[in-house]
């Protein structure tokens, strides 16, 4: 932790993921990764990890920049704002696609990390970790529950030398995976692997939006799915009912056995036709 003073009160800054406090992690992350980068963005993150609440923090901003304050005295505030930011400018330049670890020992059995660049995992999986993710960072379910869930998802015991044999490997050195199996398996992470557990998540987080950003099929212009949603992964259940309806990659388990990867490349190539289709028809309605 990086200790300053500010005002004459003592405070500390995190260095790396493990080092934020628990009660502030989920929003931390919000921040970091839902959040599209803006002023009030970094604001507000300051504000959480001093621990200031909304009325504390106001009373700062009214005393650094109130209407009473010469552009002389905000300019030097704005100054001190960025300096203070300085220190947690490695939360959005620390490489985040690089696997923190290769795996977990659960009871004496090692559960392997998903490798790098989400390279096989499915869109069942993907889907599912990333409502746990989303559902853990928004506290949808207050504690650590769906971290519990995440991890279960995308940390699994390794495959069988018999089963890589099989045609239909997909060359995951992992289990395959089975939702049903993420219930009984994150039991036995709960309340253990506290590090482990943020490094997972911010890994899985940092590698869904470097996925994100290699594809152009939400209409919201955002590397990843629109934000406004009813529920965690709304945009990607439909697209598992769509393309499973239309047996594009088979019913809805074989869509949901998938690579993550394929199932976005027809996506996107499915998203240019609609889109090429809509400026054609609207060119000759203009016509």
């Amino acid at each position: 932790m990086k200790e300053f003073l500010m005002n004459g009160r003592k405070h500390s800054f995190p260095e790396n993921w493990t080092e934020v406090p628990k009660a502030q992690l989920p929003e931390v992350l919000k921040l970091v990764f839902v959040e599209p980068e803006s002023g009030s963005t970094y604001h507000e993150l300051l504000r959480v990890l001093l621990g200031f609440s909304g009325y504390q923090w106001r009373k700062q901003m009214r005393h650094f920049f109130g209407a009473s304050r010469s552009e002389e005295h905000k300019v030097a505030s704005t100054e001190a704002l960025a300096e203070l930011l300085r220190p947690l400018h490695w939360m959005r330049t620390d490489e985040l696609t690089v696997p923190p670890f290769a795996s977990i020992t659960v009871d004496g059995q090692p559960w392997l990390l998903f490798e790098p660049g989400l390279a096989t995992m499915s869109f069942g999986e993907l889907t599912d970790a990333y409502i746990h993710a989303q559902a853990f960072v928004k506290q949808l379910v207050e504690g650590e529950e769906r971290l519990d869930y995440l991890v279960a998802t995308v940390c699994r015991p390794a495959l069988p030398e018999r089963d890589r044999q099989a045609p239909e490997w997909n060359g995951d050195p992992r289990e395959f995976y089975n939702e049903h199996q993420v219930r009984a398996r994150a039991v036995r992470l709960r309340g253990r692997f506290a590090e482990q557990k943020v490094l997972a998540l911010v890994y899985f987080m940092g590698s869904l939006k470097d996925f994100y950003a290699h594809f152009d099929i939400f209409e919201s212009g955002e590397s990843g799915p629109p934000r406004k949603e009813d529920y965690p992964g709304q945009a990607l259940i439909k697209n598992h009912h769509l393309l499973a309806e239309k047996q594009i990659f088979g019913n809805m388990a074989a869509t949901r056995q998938a690579n993550a990867h394929e199932v976005f490349q027809f996506l996107e190539e499915h998203h240019k036709d609609v889109k090429a289709e809509n400026e054609r028809i609207k060119a000759q309605n203009d016509a």
